[in-house]
């Protein structure tokens, strides 16, 4: 007798990706066209403003959708994946939010490198004692057995805002808020992950202590390419969530969803 997969449960962003993804590989939306508002898509799909957004950004990340101010989102006329035309679900909602993680991965890797190294020749003591007692309050977290998202970025950006450097501790604050839902993620379901955490940040803080600039680089790139491992090697065993924990408010009617 054949073996059954267990059902998944698919995204609301996921359907609506694919459902428009089908309408453009079909010509109902030929290369050019706008599509509908996002109030318009709502409406036509039934879904909360959070679906449609998280679906254009798939989209455009797969270079199917392009924007353009005062038009939205208008059909590109070769997309830059040609593969994602070929069949309905090839391109998951899941491995879209992984792509971009890794994408922004990259791009911390530069700046949290050049912010430990600023750090380590700029700090204050003032800045070590917050950059320590940020360290300690991830230590303290994960020893009572509670998330650290909030404290692990806390930690993250006391090294940037000790670079002295306000661009690039404002540039950093806005990556990190983009990852949470991915991060808090692999937190719970990836075994091991706070202990290396807590090795790694005591790495950095020695060696901006030391006032090791080379080495506090080292260090906190050697910090974001492990993650980048963790991620890379991480197959969801459920629903993905978006990048960023969502906003819920409950509506008129008594149902609870996504604040616009």
């Amino acid at each position: 007798m054949p073996t059954l997969e267990p059902a998944q449960r698919v995204l609301l962003s996921q359907r609506v990706l694919d459902q428009l993804l089908s309408r453009i590989r079909d010509g109902s939306f030929r290369p050019g066209d706008r599509l509908p508002g996002e109030y318009e898509l709502m409406r036509q799909l039934n879904v909360g403003r959070s679906s449609v957004r998280e679906a254009l950004r798939g989209l455009i990340t797969l270079g199917v959708l392009e924007t353009k101010p005062g038009r939205g989102a208008v059909v590109l006329a070769q997309p830059r994946a040609p593969l994602a035309y070929l069949q309905p679900g090839a391109e998951s909602i899941a491995r879209l939010q992984k792509s971009a993680v890794l994408d922004l991965l990259e791009v911390r890797e530069s700046l949290e490198g050049q912010a430990a190294f600023l750090a380590a020749h700029r700090a204050t003591a003032a800045d070590i004692q917050a950059i320590e007692r940020a360290a300690h309050d991830v230590e303290a977290r994960i020893a009572a057995g509670s998330t650290y998202f909030q404290t692990n970025m806390e930690f993250h950006l006391a090294v940037a805002r000790a670079s002295h450097n306000s661009t690039l501790a404002e540039s950093l604050r806005l990556l990190l808020k983009e990852v949470r839902g991915y991060r808090e993620r692999l937190m719970r379901e990836i075994e091991g992950i706070a202990k290396r955490d807590l090795a790694e940040h005591r790495e950095i803080v020695e060696a901006i202590r030391r006032r090791k600039p080379a080495g506090a680089r080292s260090a906190m790139v050697r910090h974001i390419r492990n993650f980048v491992r963790l991620v890379q090697a991480f197959e969801p065993t459920g629903p993905a969530h978006s990048l960023a924990r969502p906003n819920l408010r409950r509506s008129r009617d008594g149902r609870v969803g996504p604040a616009p």
